[in-house]
């Protein structure tokens, strides 16, 4: 039981353990980061324990990809704390195989069941990257520099004695891993792909308050159309455009001010397709129609 729960075993050096260390602190804690911390901040708890739930718009998606049984509630808020407690895990060494196992299952769902069009081997889509980020660590495991070999190692009299994982060229390893890790940070503060759902008289808002700039770029796809507006940091709000079914439109958005996307209708729910490149972590929440500024 306890290889089980603590697999691991140490690299072919101490170069390449110290760059899985790397690796794993700095994809664990953008996950738990930029993707699960976003959808537990200033959310209503959920009512029977007071637990911090997942916004709306994300149990809707969820419901799309037809995760209803026994409800999408559910498995929104199982994909939201996986994302941050796996995460953390994955950082800290701890079941990291199986941390990394969930996560990879969570991607392999929005890489390639989510987009009409995945793309396995071409398609860029940085959750692609992630996932097979994640089938990596699995397969890998968390290597010497984690929580997981020390537990299961404590006991033993000889370390230096267990197995290790068998590389071809730990030169190639290496240089893999850089390229991977490279690749990941680019991906993680370039573009990101969603297809959101805005429930009727209600307003989707991404970002507020961030450093820099950031781009949308919307497609409605829904039947309803959606009215985009900036609200910048210092007050007020503004229109940008009006995406009327089957329309696009792309706007660059101001460091500090939100994007408000609004659907005014009151009786169905409004769909885009967006791609937003951005220099940093964006917030993302839903509020009712006309709210001025976000509620702290």
């Amino acid at each position: 039981m306890k290889k089980l729960l603590f697999s691991a075993a140490a690299l072919p050096n101490r170069a390449i353990d110290a760059a899985w260390l790397l690796f794993r602190l700095h994809l664990g804690l953008s996950i738990a980061d930029g993707a699960g911390l976003p959808k537990l901040t200033n959310l209503a708890a959920v009512a029977s324990a007071q637990v911090p739930g997942p916004p709306d718009w994300f149990v809707q998606q969820v419901a799309g990809l037809g995760f209803t049984f026994p409800s999408p509630y559910f498995w929104a808020g199982a994909a939201v704390w996986g994302e941050f407690v796996g995460g953390l895990l994955i950082a800290l060494g701890l079941f990291t195989r199986w941390s990394a196992l969930q996560l990879a299952f969570q991607f392999f769902v929005v890489a390639f069941l989510w987009y009409e069009d995945p793309s396995p081997i071409t398609g860029m889509y940085f959750q692609q990257l992630l996932f097979w980020a994640f089938v990596v660590i699995t397969a890998v495991g968390p290597g010497r520099y984690s929580l997981d070999y020390w537990l299961l190692r404590r006991n033993s009299t000889n370390v230096q004695q267990q197995p290790t994982v068998v590389l071809p060229k730990p030169q190639v390893a290496t240089a893999a891993l850089a390229c991977l890790l490279l690749a990941a940070t680019a991906c993680l503060a370039g573009t990101v792909h969603s297809d959101l759902f805005i429930e009727p008289s209600k307003q989707f808002v991404l970002g507020g308050s961030q450093g820099g700039s950031f781009r949308v770029v919307a497609y409605n796809k829904g039947k309803v159309s959606v009215e985009v507006k900036e609200r910048p940091q210092g007050g007020g709000i503004f229109g940008r455009a009006t995406l009327q079914p089957g329309k696009r439109a792309s706007l660059q958005f101001m460091a500090g001010s939100a994007a408000v996307l609004l659907n005014s209708s009151t009786n169905q729910q409004a769909n885009l397709a967006l791609t937003i490149t951005r220099g940093e972590r964006l917030s993302m929440t839903s509020e009712p129609v006309g709210q001025l500024r976000k509620v702290e």
